[in-house]
């Protein structure tokens, strides 16, 4: 470009998808070829989603390069960063380290030597390079590349680049894509007819629900949300010619719109969202087909799992499928309580029900219950000899398993940026985990990552771009079916006993402490829940009922809380409970479910 010129190298590039050229890619384009003649790096920089890997990678293939990506973390040391560099300048590969500034500030200042080397040799023509202590073979072809988020506004882990290294590279600012010419190429590609119509339609939706929706950590309306509801319109396109020759194309991309964003959205939100749909595209019917044999595989799981049929886990269980569909990593989101293994399980049985889905292989871990080096593997600082970790030890088996066996990798825990970054160059379209030893693992289509968790506080939108998002509220909790559950697991002869009491006064109790929130310790509704029907089990007596009753909903509570728990039961309940046993309760003194019933007996014969 300009006064550059470059020899195309001819390394095969296979099929891979194309990049949109928009001004901003060309811009980068030029930019970092710019950079490559006078022997310097190119170092695009912006928020999430933007495209600068993309970019990268693009320019690689026009110059027939391979472009080798690397993902950036504490693990990798200085050792690391320069068996890599060996590597890159004997073949003539690019190497592009997303997320540069991830690294330590002692292994970067390091790094800067070799990289200084590296670029010194290319400048000078020279054949060999001195890396480590040895001379390697330089390929004139060789290129350092690094992409950076910008330090602080969420990204935690980030530093600024020390003076010395940031001289090495060209920066180019990428801060915004052009969105609608992304959309419009896309959708012509994937073979719509209204696509400059639709790509503007959509994008003004993503820009309309990013300024009217509520803020939230795992929202995101980015370019990665817009494209995966661009190639969820090319799918539904694609299936209905199979039915149909006449498309109606705005229906089919508003389809592809709430199946690609609905399943993210919280309660107070999803009342907007269809405003907004309505306004943006009128005259749209809201589709209510499902799928019926995956439904009615639903039903026969319940039965096998022993569970409650419930509408919301349906719904959400197939919204967890069409994310599994779209996206490498899913998030399941909610309070604790509010179904999130019941629905990943839910859908794994069903789906080993239909005949049509192939075998399905879970590993579950809480990455939280482990450190860093034994979720992840290190390196031996003396031998250099690497070990797996948890993580890596099961990434090895999973992509060894055939393409036609699905697994699934179940994260059960908070997400924290000091592990969850590491895995920033799997969640997106390179689906390529590097380790800090060198090797690079790529993932098939057949492995997906399901995240369980509490709250994103601590995610980086760099993470949560890169992910599928299932939410699931309180709203969505059905006490009735919670209690409905748990009188199954009750005697036979109690059931009548304990169904007619609990309609009485459990659900009313329940109702009054979460309206009144005086919880010593913050409980979710579904805690609350299995906080009242925890002492209640074999419960007989009225009076003994009661009394565990208010043991079970008060042992959570502020002294003043419990007082009125105490009271309103007795009222509600309209049975005189003996003094002693109130201030027992109220004083919060726990005594067995023995010496209780032993006093109840004293008192009431």
């Amino acid at each position: 470009m300009v006064d550059a010129e470059f020899v195309h190298s001819y390394e095969y590039q296979g099929n891979s998808p194309k990049l949109v050229r928009t001004p901003l890619t060309d811009r980068c384009f030029l930019t970092l070829t710019q950079a490559m003649r006078m022997g310097l790096g190119g170092n695009p920089y912006g928020p999430a989603g933007t495209g600068k890997t993309e970019s990268v990678k693009a320019l690689g293939a026009l110059l027939g390069r391979q472009v080798l990506v690397f993902n950036c973390d504490e693990g990798i040391d200085v050792e690391s960063m320069g068996r890599i560099f060996v590597g890159l300048v004997r073949c003539g590969a690019w190497g592009c380290f997303d997320e540069f500034n991830r690294l330590e500030e002692s292994v970067l200042s390091a790094v800067s030597m070799h990289i200084q080397a590296i670029q010194d040799a290319l400048q000078q023509h020279s054949s060999t390079v001195q890396i480590q202590g040895s001379e390697v073979e330089l390929n004139s072809n060789s290129g350092i590349f690094i992409t950076l988020n910008p330090v602080g506004k969420g990204y935690g882990g980030r530093q600024r680049l020390p003076d010395n290294l940031q001289q090495l590279f060209r920066p180019v600012a990428m801060v915004q894509s052009d969105n609608e010419l992304i959309a419009t190429v896309l959708l012509q590609a994937e073979g719509f007819r209204e696509a400059r119509n639709l790509g503007r339609k959509l994008l003004s939706f993503f820009t309309l629900a990013s300024e009217l929706l509520s803020p939230q950590q795992h929202y995101d309306w980015g370019l990665r949300a817009l494209k995966s509801v661009l190639q969820g319109c090319g799918d539904i396109l694609r299936q209905d010619k199979l039915q149909n020759d006449q498309q109606d194309e705005v229906g089919l991309a508003v389809k592809a719109l709430r199946l690609g964003t609905q399943s993210k959205l919280t309660f107070v939100d999803i009342p907007r969202f269809e405003a907004l749909i309505a306004d943006i595209f009128p005259a749209t019917k809201p589709s209510t087909k499902s799928d019926v044999g995956l439904q009615e595989a639903f039903q026969e799981a319940c039965q096998v799992l022993h569970l409650i049929p419930l509408e919301t886990q349906f719904r959400k269980a197939e919204e967890l499928r069409e994310q599994l569909r779209r996206r490498t990593g899913v998030v399941l989101l909610g309070p604790p309580g509010a179904g999130k293994t019941t629905v990943w399980r839910l859908l794994r049985t069903a789906l080993g029900i239909l005949e049509s889905a192939p075998s399905l292989r879970v590993h579950i871990f809480n990455p939280k219950a482990v450190t860093r080096r034994q979720l992840l593997g290190h390196v031996d600082p003396d031998t250099r000899e690497w070990t797996d970790g948890i993580l890596s030890a099961c990434v090895r088996q999973v992509v060894g398993e055939r393409p036609d066996v699905h697994s699934w990798i179940v994260c059960d825990g908070d997400i924290d940026p000091d592990w969850i970054e590491a895995l920033n160059s799997v969640l997106d379209d390179n689906r390529l985990l590097t380790l800090p030893s060198g090797e690079r693992i790529q993932f098939g289509p057949n492995v997906n990552f399901i995240f369980e968790t509490h709250d994103l506080g601590a995610a980086s939108p760099a993470t949560v771009s890169r992910m599928g998002m299932v939410f699931l509220s309180d709203e969505d909790l059905d006490v009735k079916a919670l209690v409905s559950n748990w009188m199954q697991c009750q005697p036979d002869d109690v059931q009548p006993i304990l169904s007619s009491m609990l309609n009485d006064h459990f659900y009313r109790a329940v109702d009054l402490l979460l309206k009144q929130n005086e919880f010593a310790i913050p409980t979710s509704p579904a805690g609350t829940i299995y906080n009242g029907l925890s002492l209640l089990h074999n419960t007989h007596h009225p009076h003994a009922y009661l009394v565990a009753l208010i043991r079970g909903l008060g042992g959570n509570l502020t002294a003043s809380a419990r007082q009125k728990l105490a009271t309103q039961v007795r009222f509600l309940s309209k049975i005189f409970i003996h003094a002693h046993i109130t201030l027992i309760i109220t004083l919060g003194i726990v005594f067995s479910n023995v010496f209780i019933c032993t006093t109840l007996f004293a008192i009431f014969n």
